[in-house]
């Protein structure tokens, strides 16, 4: 069924393609699509989103249209293809988004300026391969995508460079934005308030890890470093937020090494939990490593954690060093080292003062240069 256009000229003037499901936010991409989606229709502009997933319970709600799509993917990409001709036909679309090369690989590149994102994690990077046809087999299709597109969109100077070296992109041709991110504070409860204070009780300091639970994600380290900040503060508490394929390792990690009265494990949480969660917690640490071909592309975690006054410790993985200001907003540690990663987490717990001057300068620039009002301008003038 073709989706009913609101607005008084009934036109669209920007489509957003995406093969995420759209609601409920729980991924990154997921939240970077539909906090562009929101921005866009926030200032006036006629958005379609093209989506993968069932008709969800709040897609009337939105301020935006959405046209569904199910069944298998590769078929799933060739509807939307063949939908996204006929609305293109027919109606004045000045832009149209796309989440990745994925999204517009069967894509007819029409008189339209398409802009496709680049997250890092989906560029081949390992030259050295047994499955090296394979490897150039995707390289081609994904450099054969991006033929014709107006710009691409890298969320980070670790992702262009990672283009250009590994695809040999024309560095015109890239744009750096480092996605927009949304603060749900006025959606707060006084149960969200209260679910909060039970899973915290009177532990201190707290530490939190927001993010899907995967090896490269680095939990192990964080986990590795309690055992020493134990020693000096015994009641600190470890929150660790997500869900995925390496969780129940993680968890039995935690059992091994009799920490499970200092971790909390809370799965997937709501935007309200999350923005209480990091009000409540002293430091934020995700120190993630690359795996294969699986990398940290930005880290929008980080960005979260600054929007509410909370520095953080990384490490130099990927595009990390655009997401933290080193020694500004937090401190950055060399990718994979136990001792230094335990070393600049006892260095912010132990040192209040230095904890919350970089957490204030990290609130400053993330209000300044993340906030969807502001941000989405960029992806808007990116299409000019």
């Amino acid at each position: 069924m073709d989706v009913q256009l609101s607005g008084k000229n009934k036109e669209i003037q920007v489509i957003i393609i995406t093969t995420q499901c759209f609601a409920p936010k729980i991924g990154g991409i997921e939240s970077l699509m539909t906090g562009m989606a929101e921005a866009m229709a926030k200032r006036g502009v006629e958005v379609l989103v093209l989506a993968d997933g069932k008709t969800h319970e709040t897609d009337h709600k939105q301020k935006y249209k959405i046209k569904r799509f199910t069944g298998w993917k590769p078929l799933r990409r060739l509807a939307k293809a063949k939908y996204l001709e006929k609305i293109c036909s027919s109606k004045n679309v000045k832009a149209i988004y796309a989440d990745s090369w994925k999204s517009i690989e069967y894509l007819k590149k029409y008189n339209k300026k398409i802009l496709v994102l680049a997250h890092g994690t989906e560029i081949p990077k390992q030259y050295w391969t047994i499955m090296l046809d394979l490897l150039r087999f995707k390289k081609n299709r994904i450099i054969n995508s991006y033929k014709g597109v107006h710009k691409i969109l890298a969320n980070s100077s670790y992702t262009k460079d990672l283009m250009q070296a590994s695809l040999k992109i024309d560095t015109k041709l890239i744009r750096i934005i480092h996605p927009g991110i949304d603060v749900y504070d006025d959606f707060i409860t006084e149960e969200d308030k209260k679910n909060v204070a039970n899973i915290i009780g009177k532990n201190s300091p707290i530490i939190t890890t927001l993010a899907r639970v995967e090896k490269r994600k680095g939990h192990i380290f964080i986990l590795n470093s309690l055992i020493e900040i134990k020693k000096k503060f015994p009641k600190v508490l470890y929150l660790i937020a997500g869900k995925g394929p390496y969780l129940e390792h993680i968890k039995q990690i935690t059992k091994n090494m009799n920490l499970e009265k200092n971790v909390v494990f809370l799965g997937w949480i709501t935007e309200p939990e999350k923005s209480l969660i990091l009000k409540q917690s002293d430091l934020f640490v995700m120190t993630p490593t690359t795996v294969g071909e699986s990398v940290e592309g930005f880290g929008m975690a980080y960005i979260d954690a600054s929007f509410h006054g909370i520095a953080s410790v990384g490490s130099d993985s990927g595009g990390v060093n655009d997401a933290i200001l080193d020694n500004q907003t937090g401190i950055i540690c060399e990718a994979g080292n136990q001792k230094m990663i335990t070393e600049k987490i006892l260095l912010l717990l132990e040192n209040k003062k230095l904890r919350e001057s970089m957490g204030a300068e990290g609130k400053l620039r993330a209000n300044e240069n993340y906030a969807w009002d502001r941000k989405v301008i960029e992806y808007l003038d990116a299409s000019k």
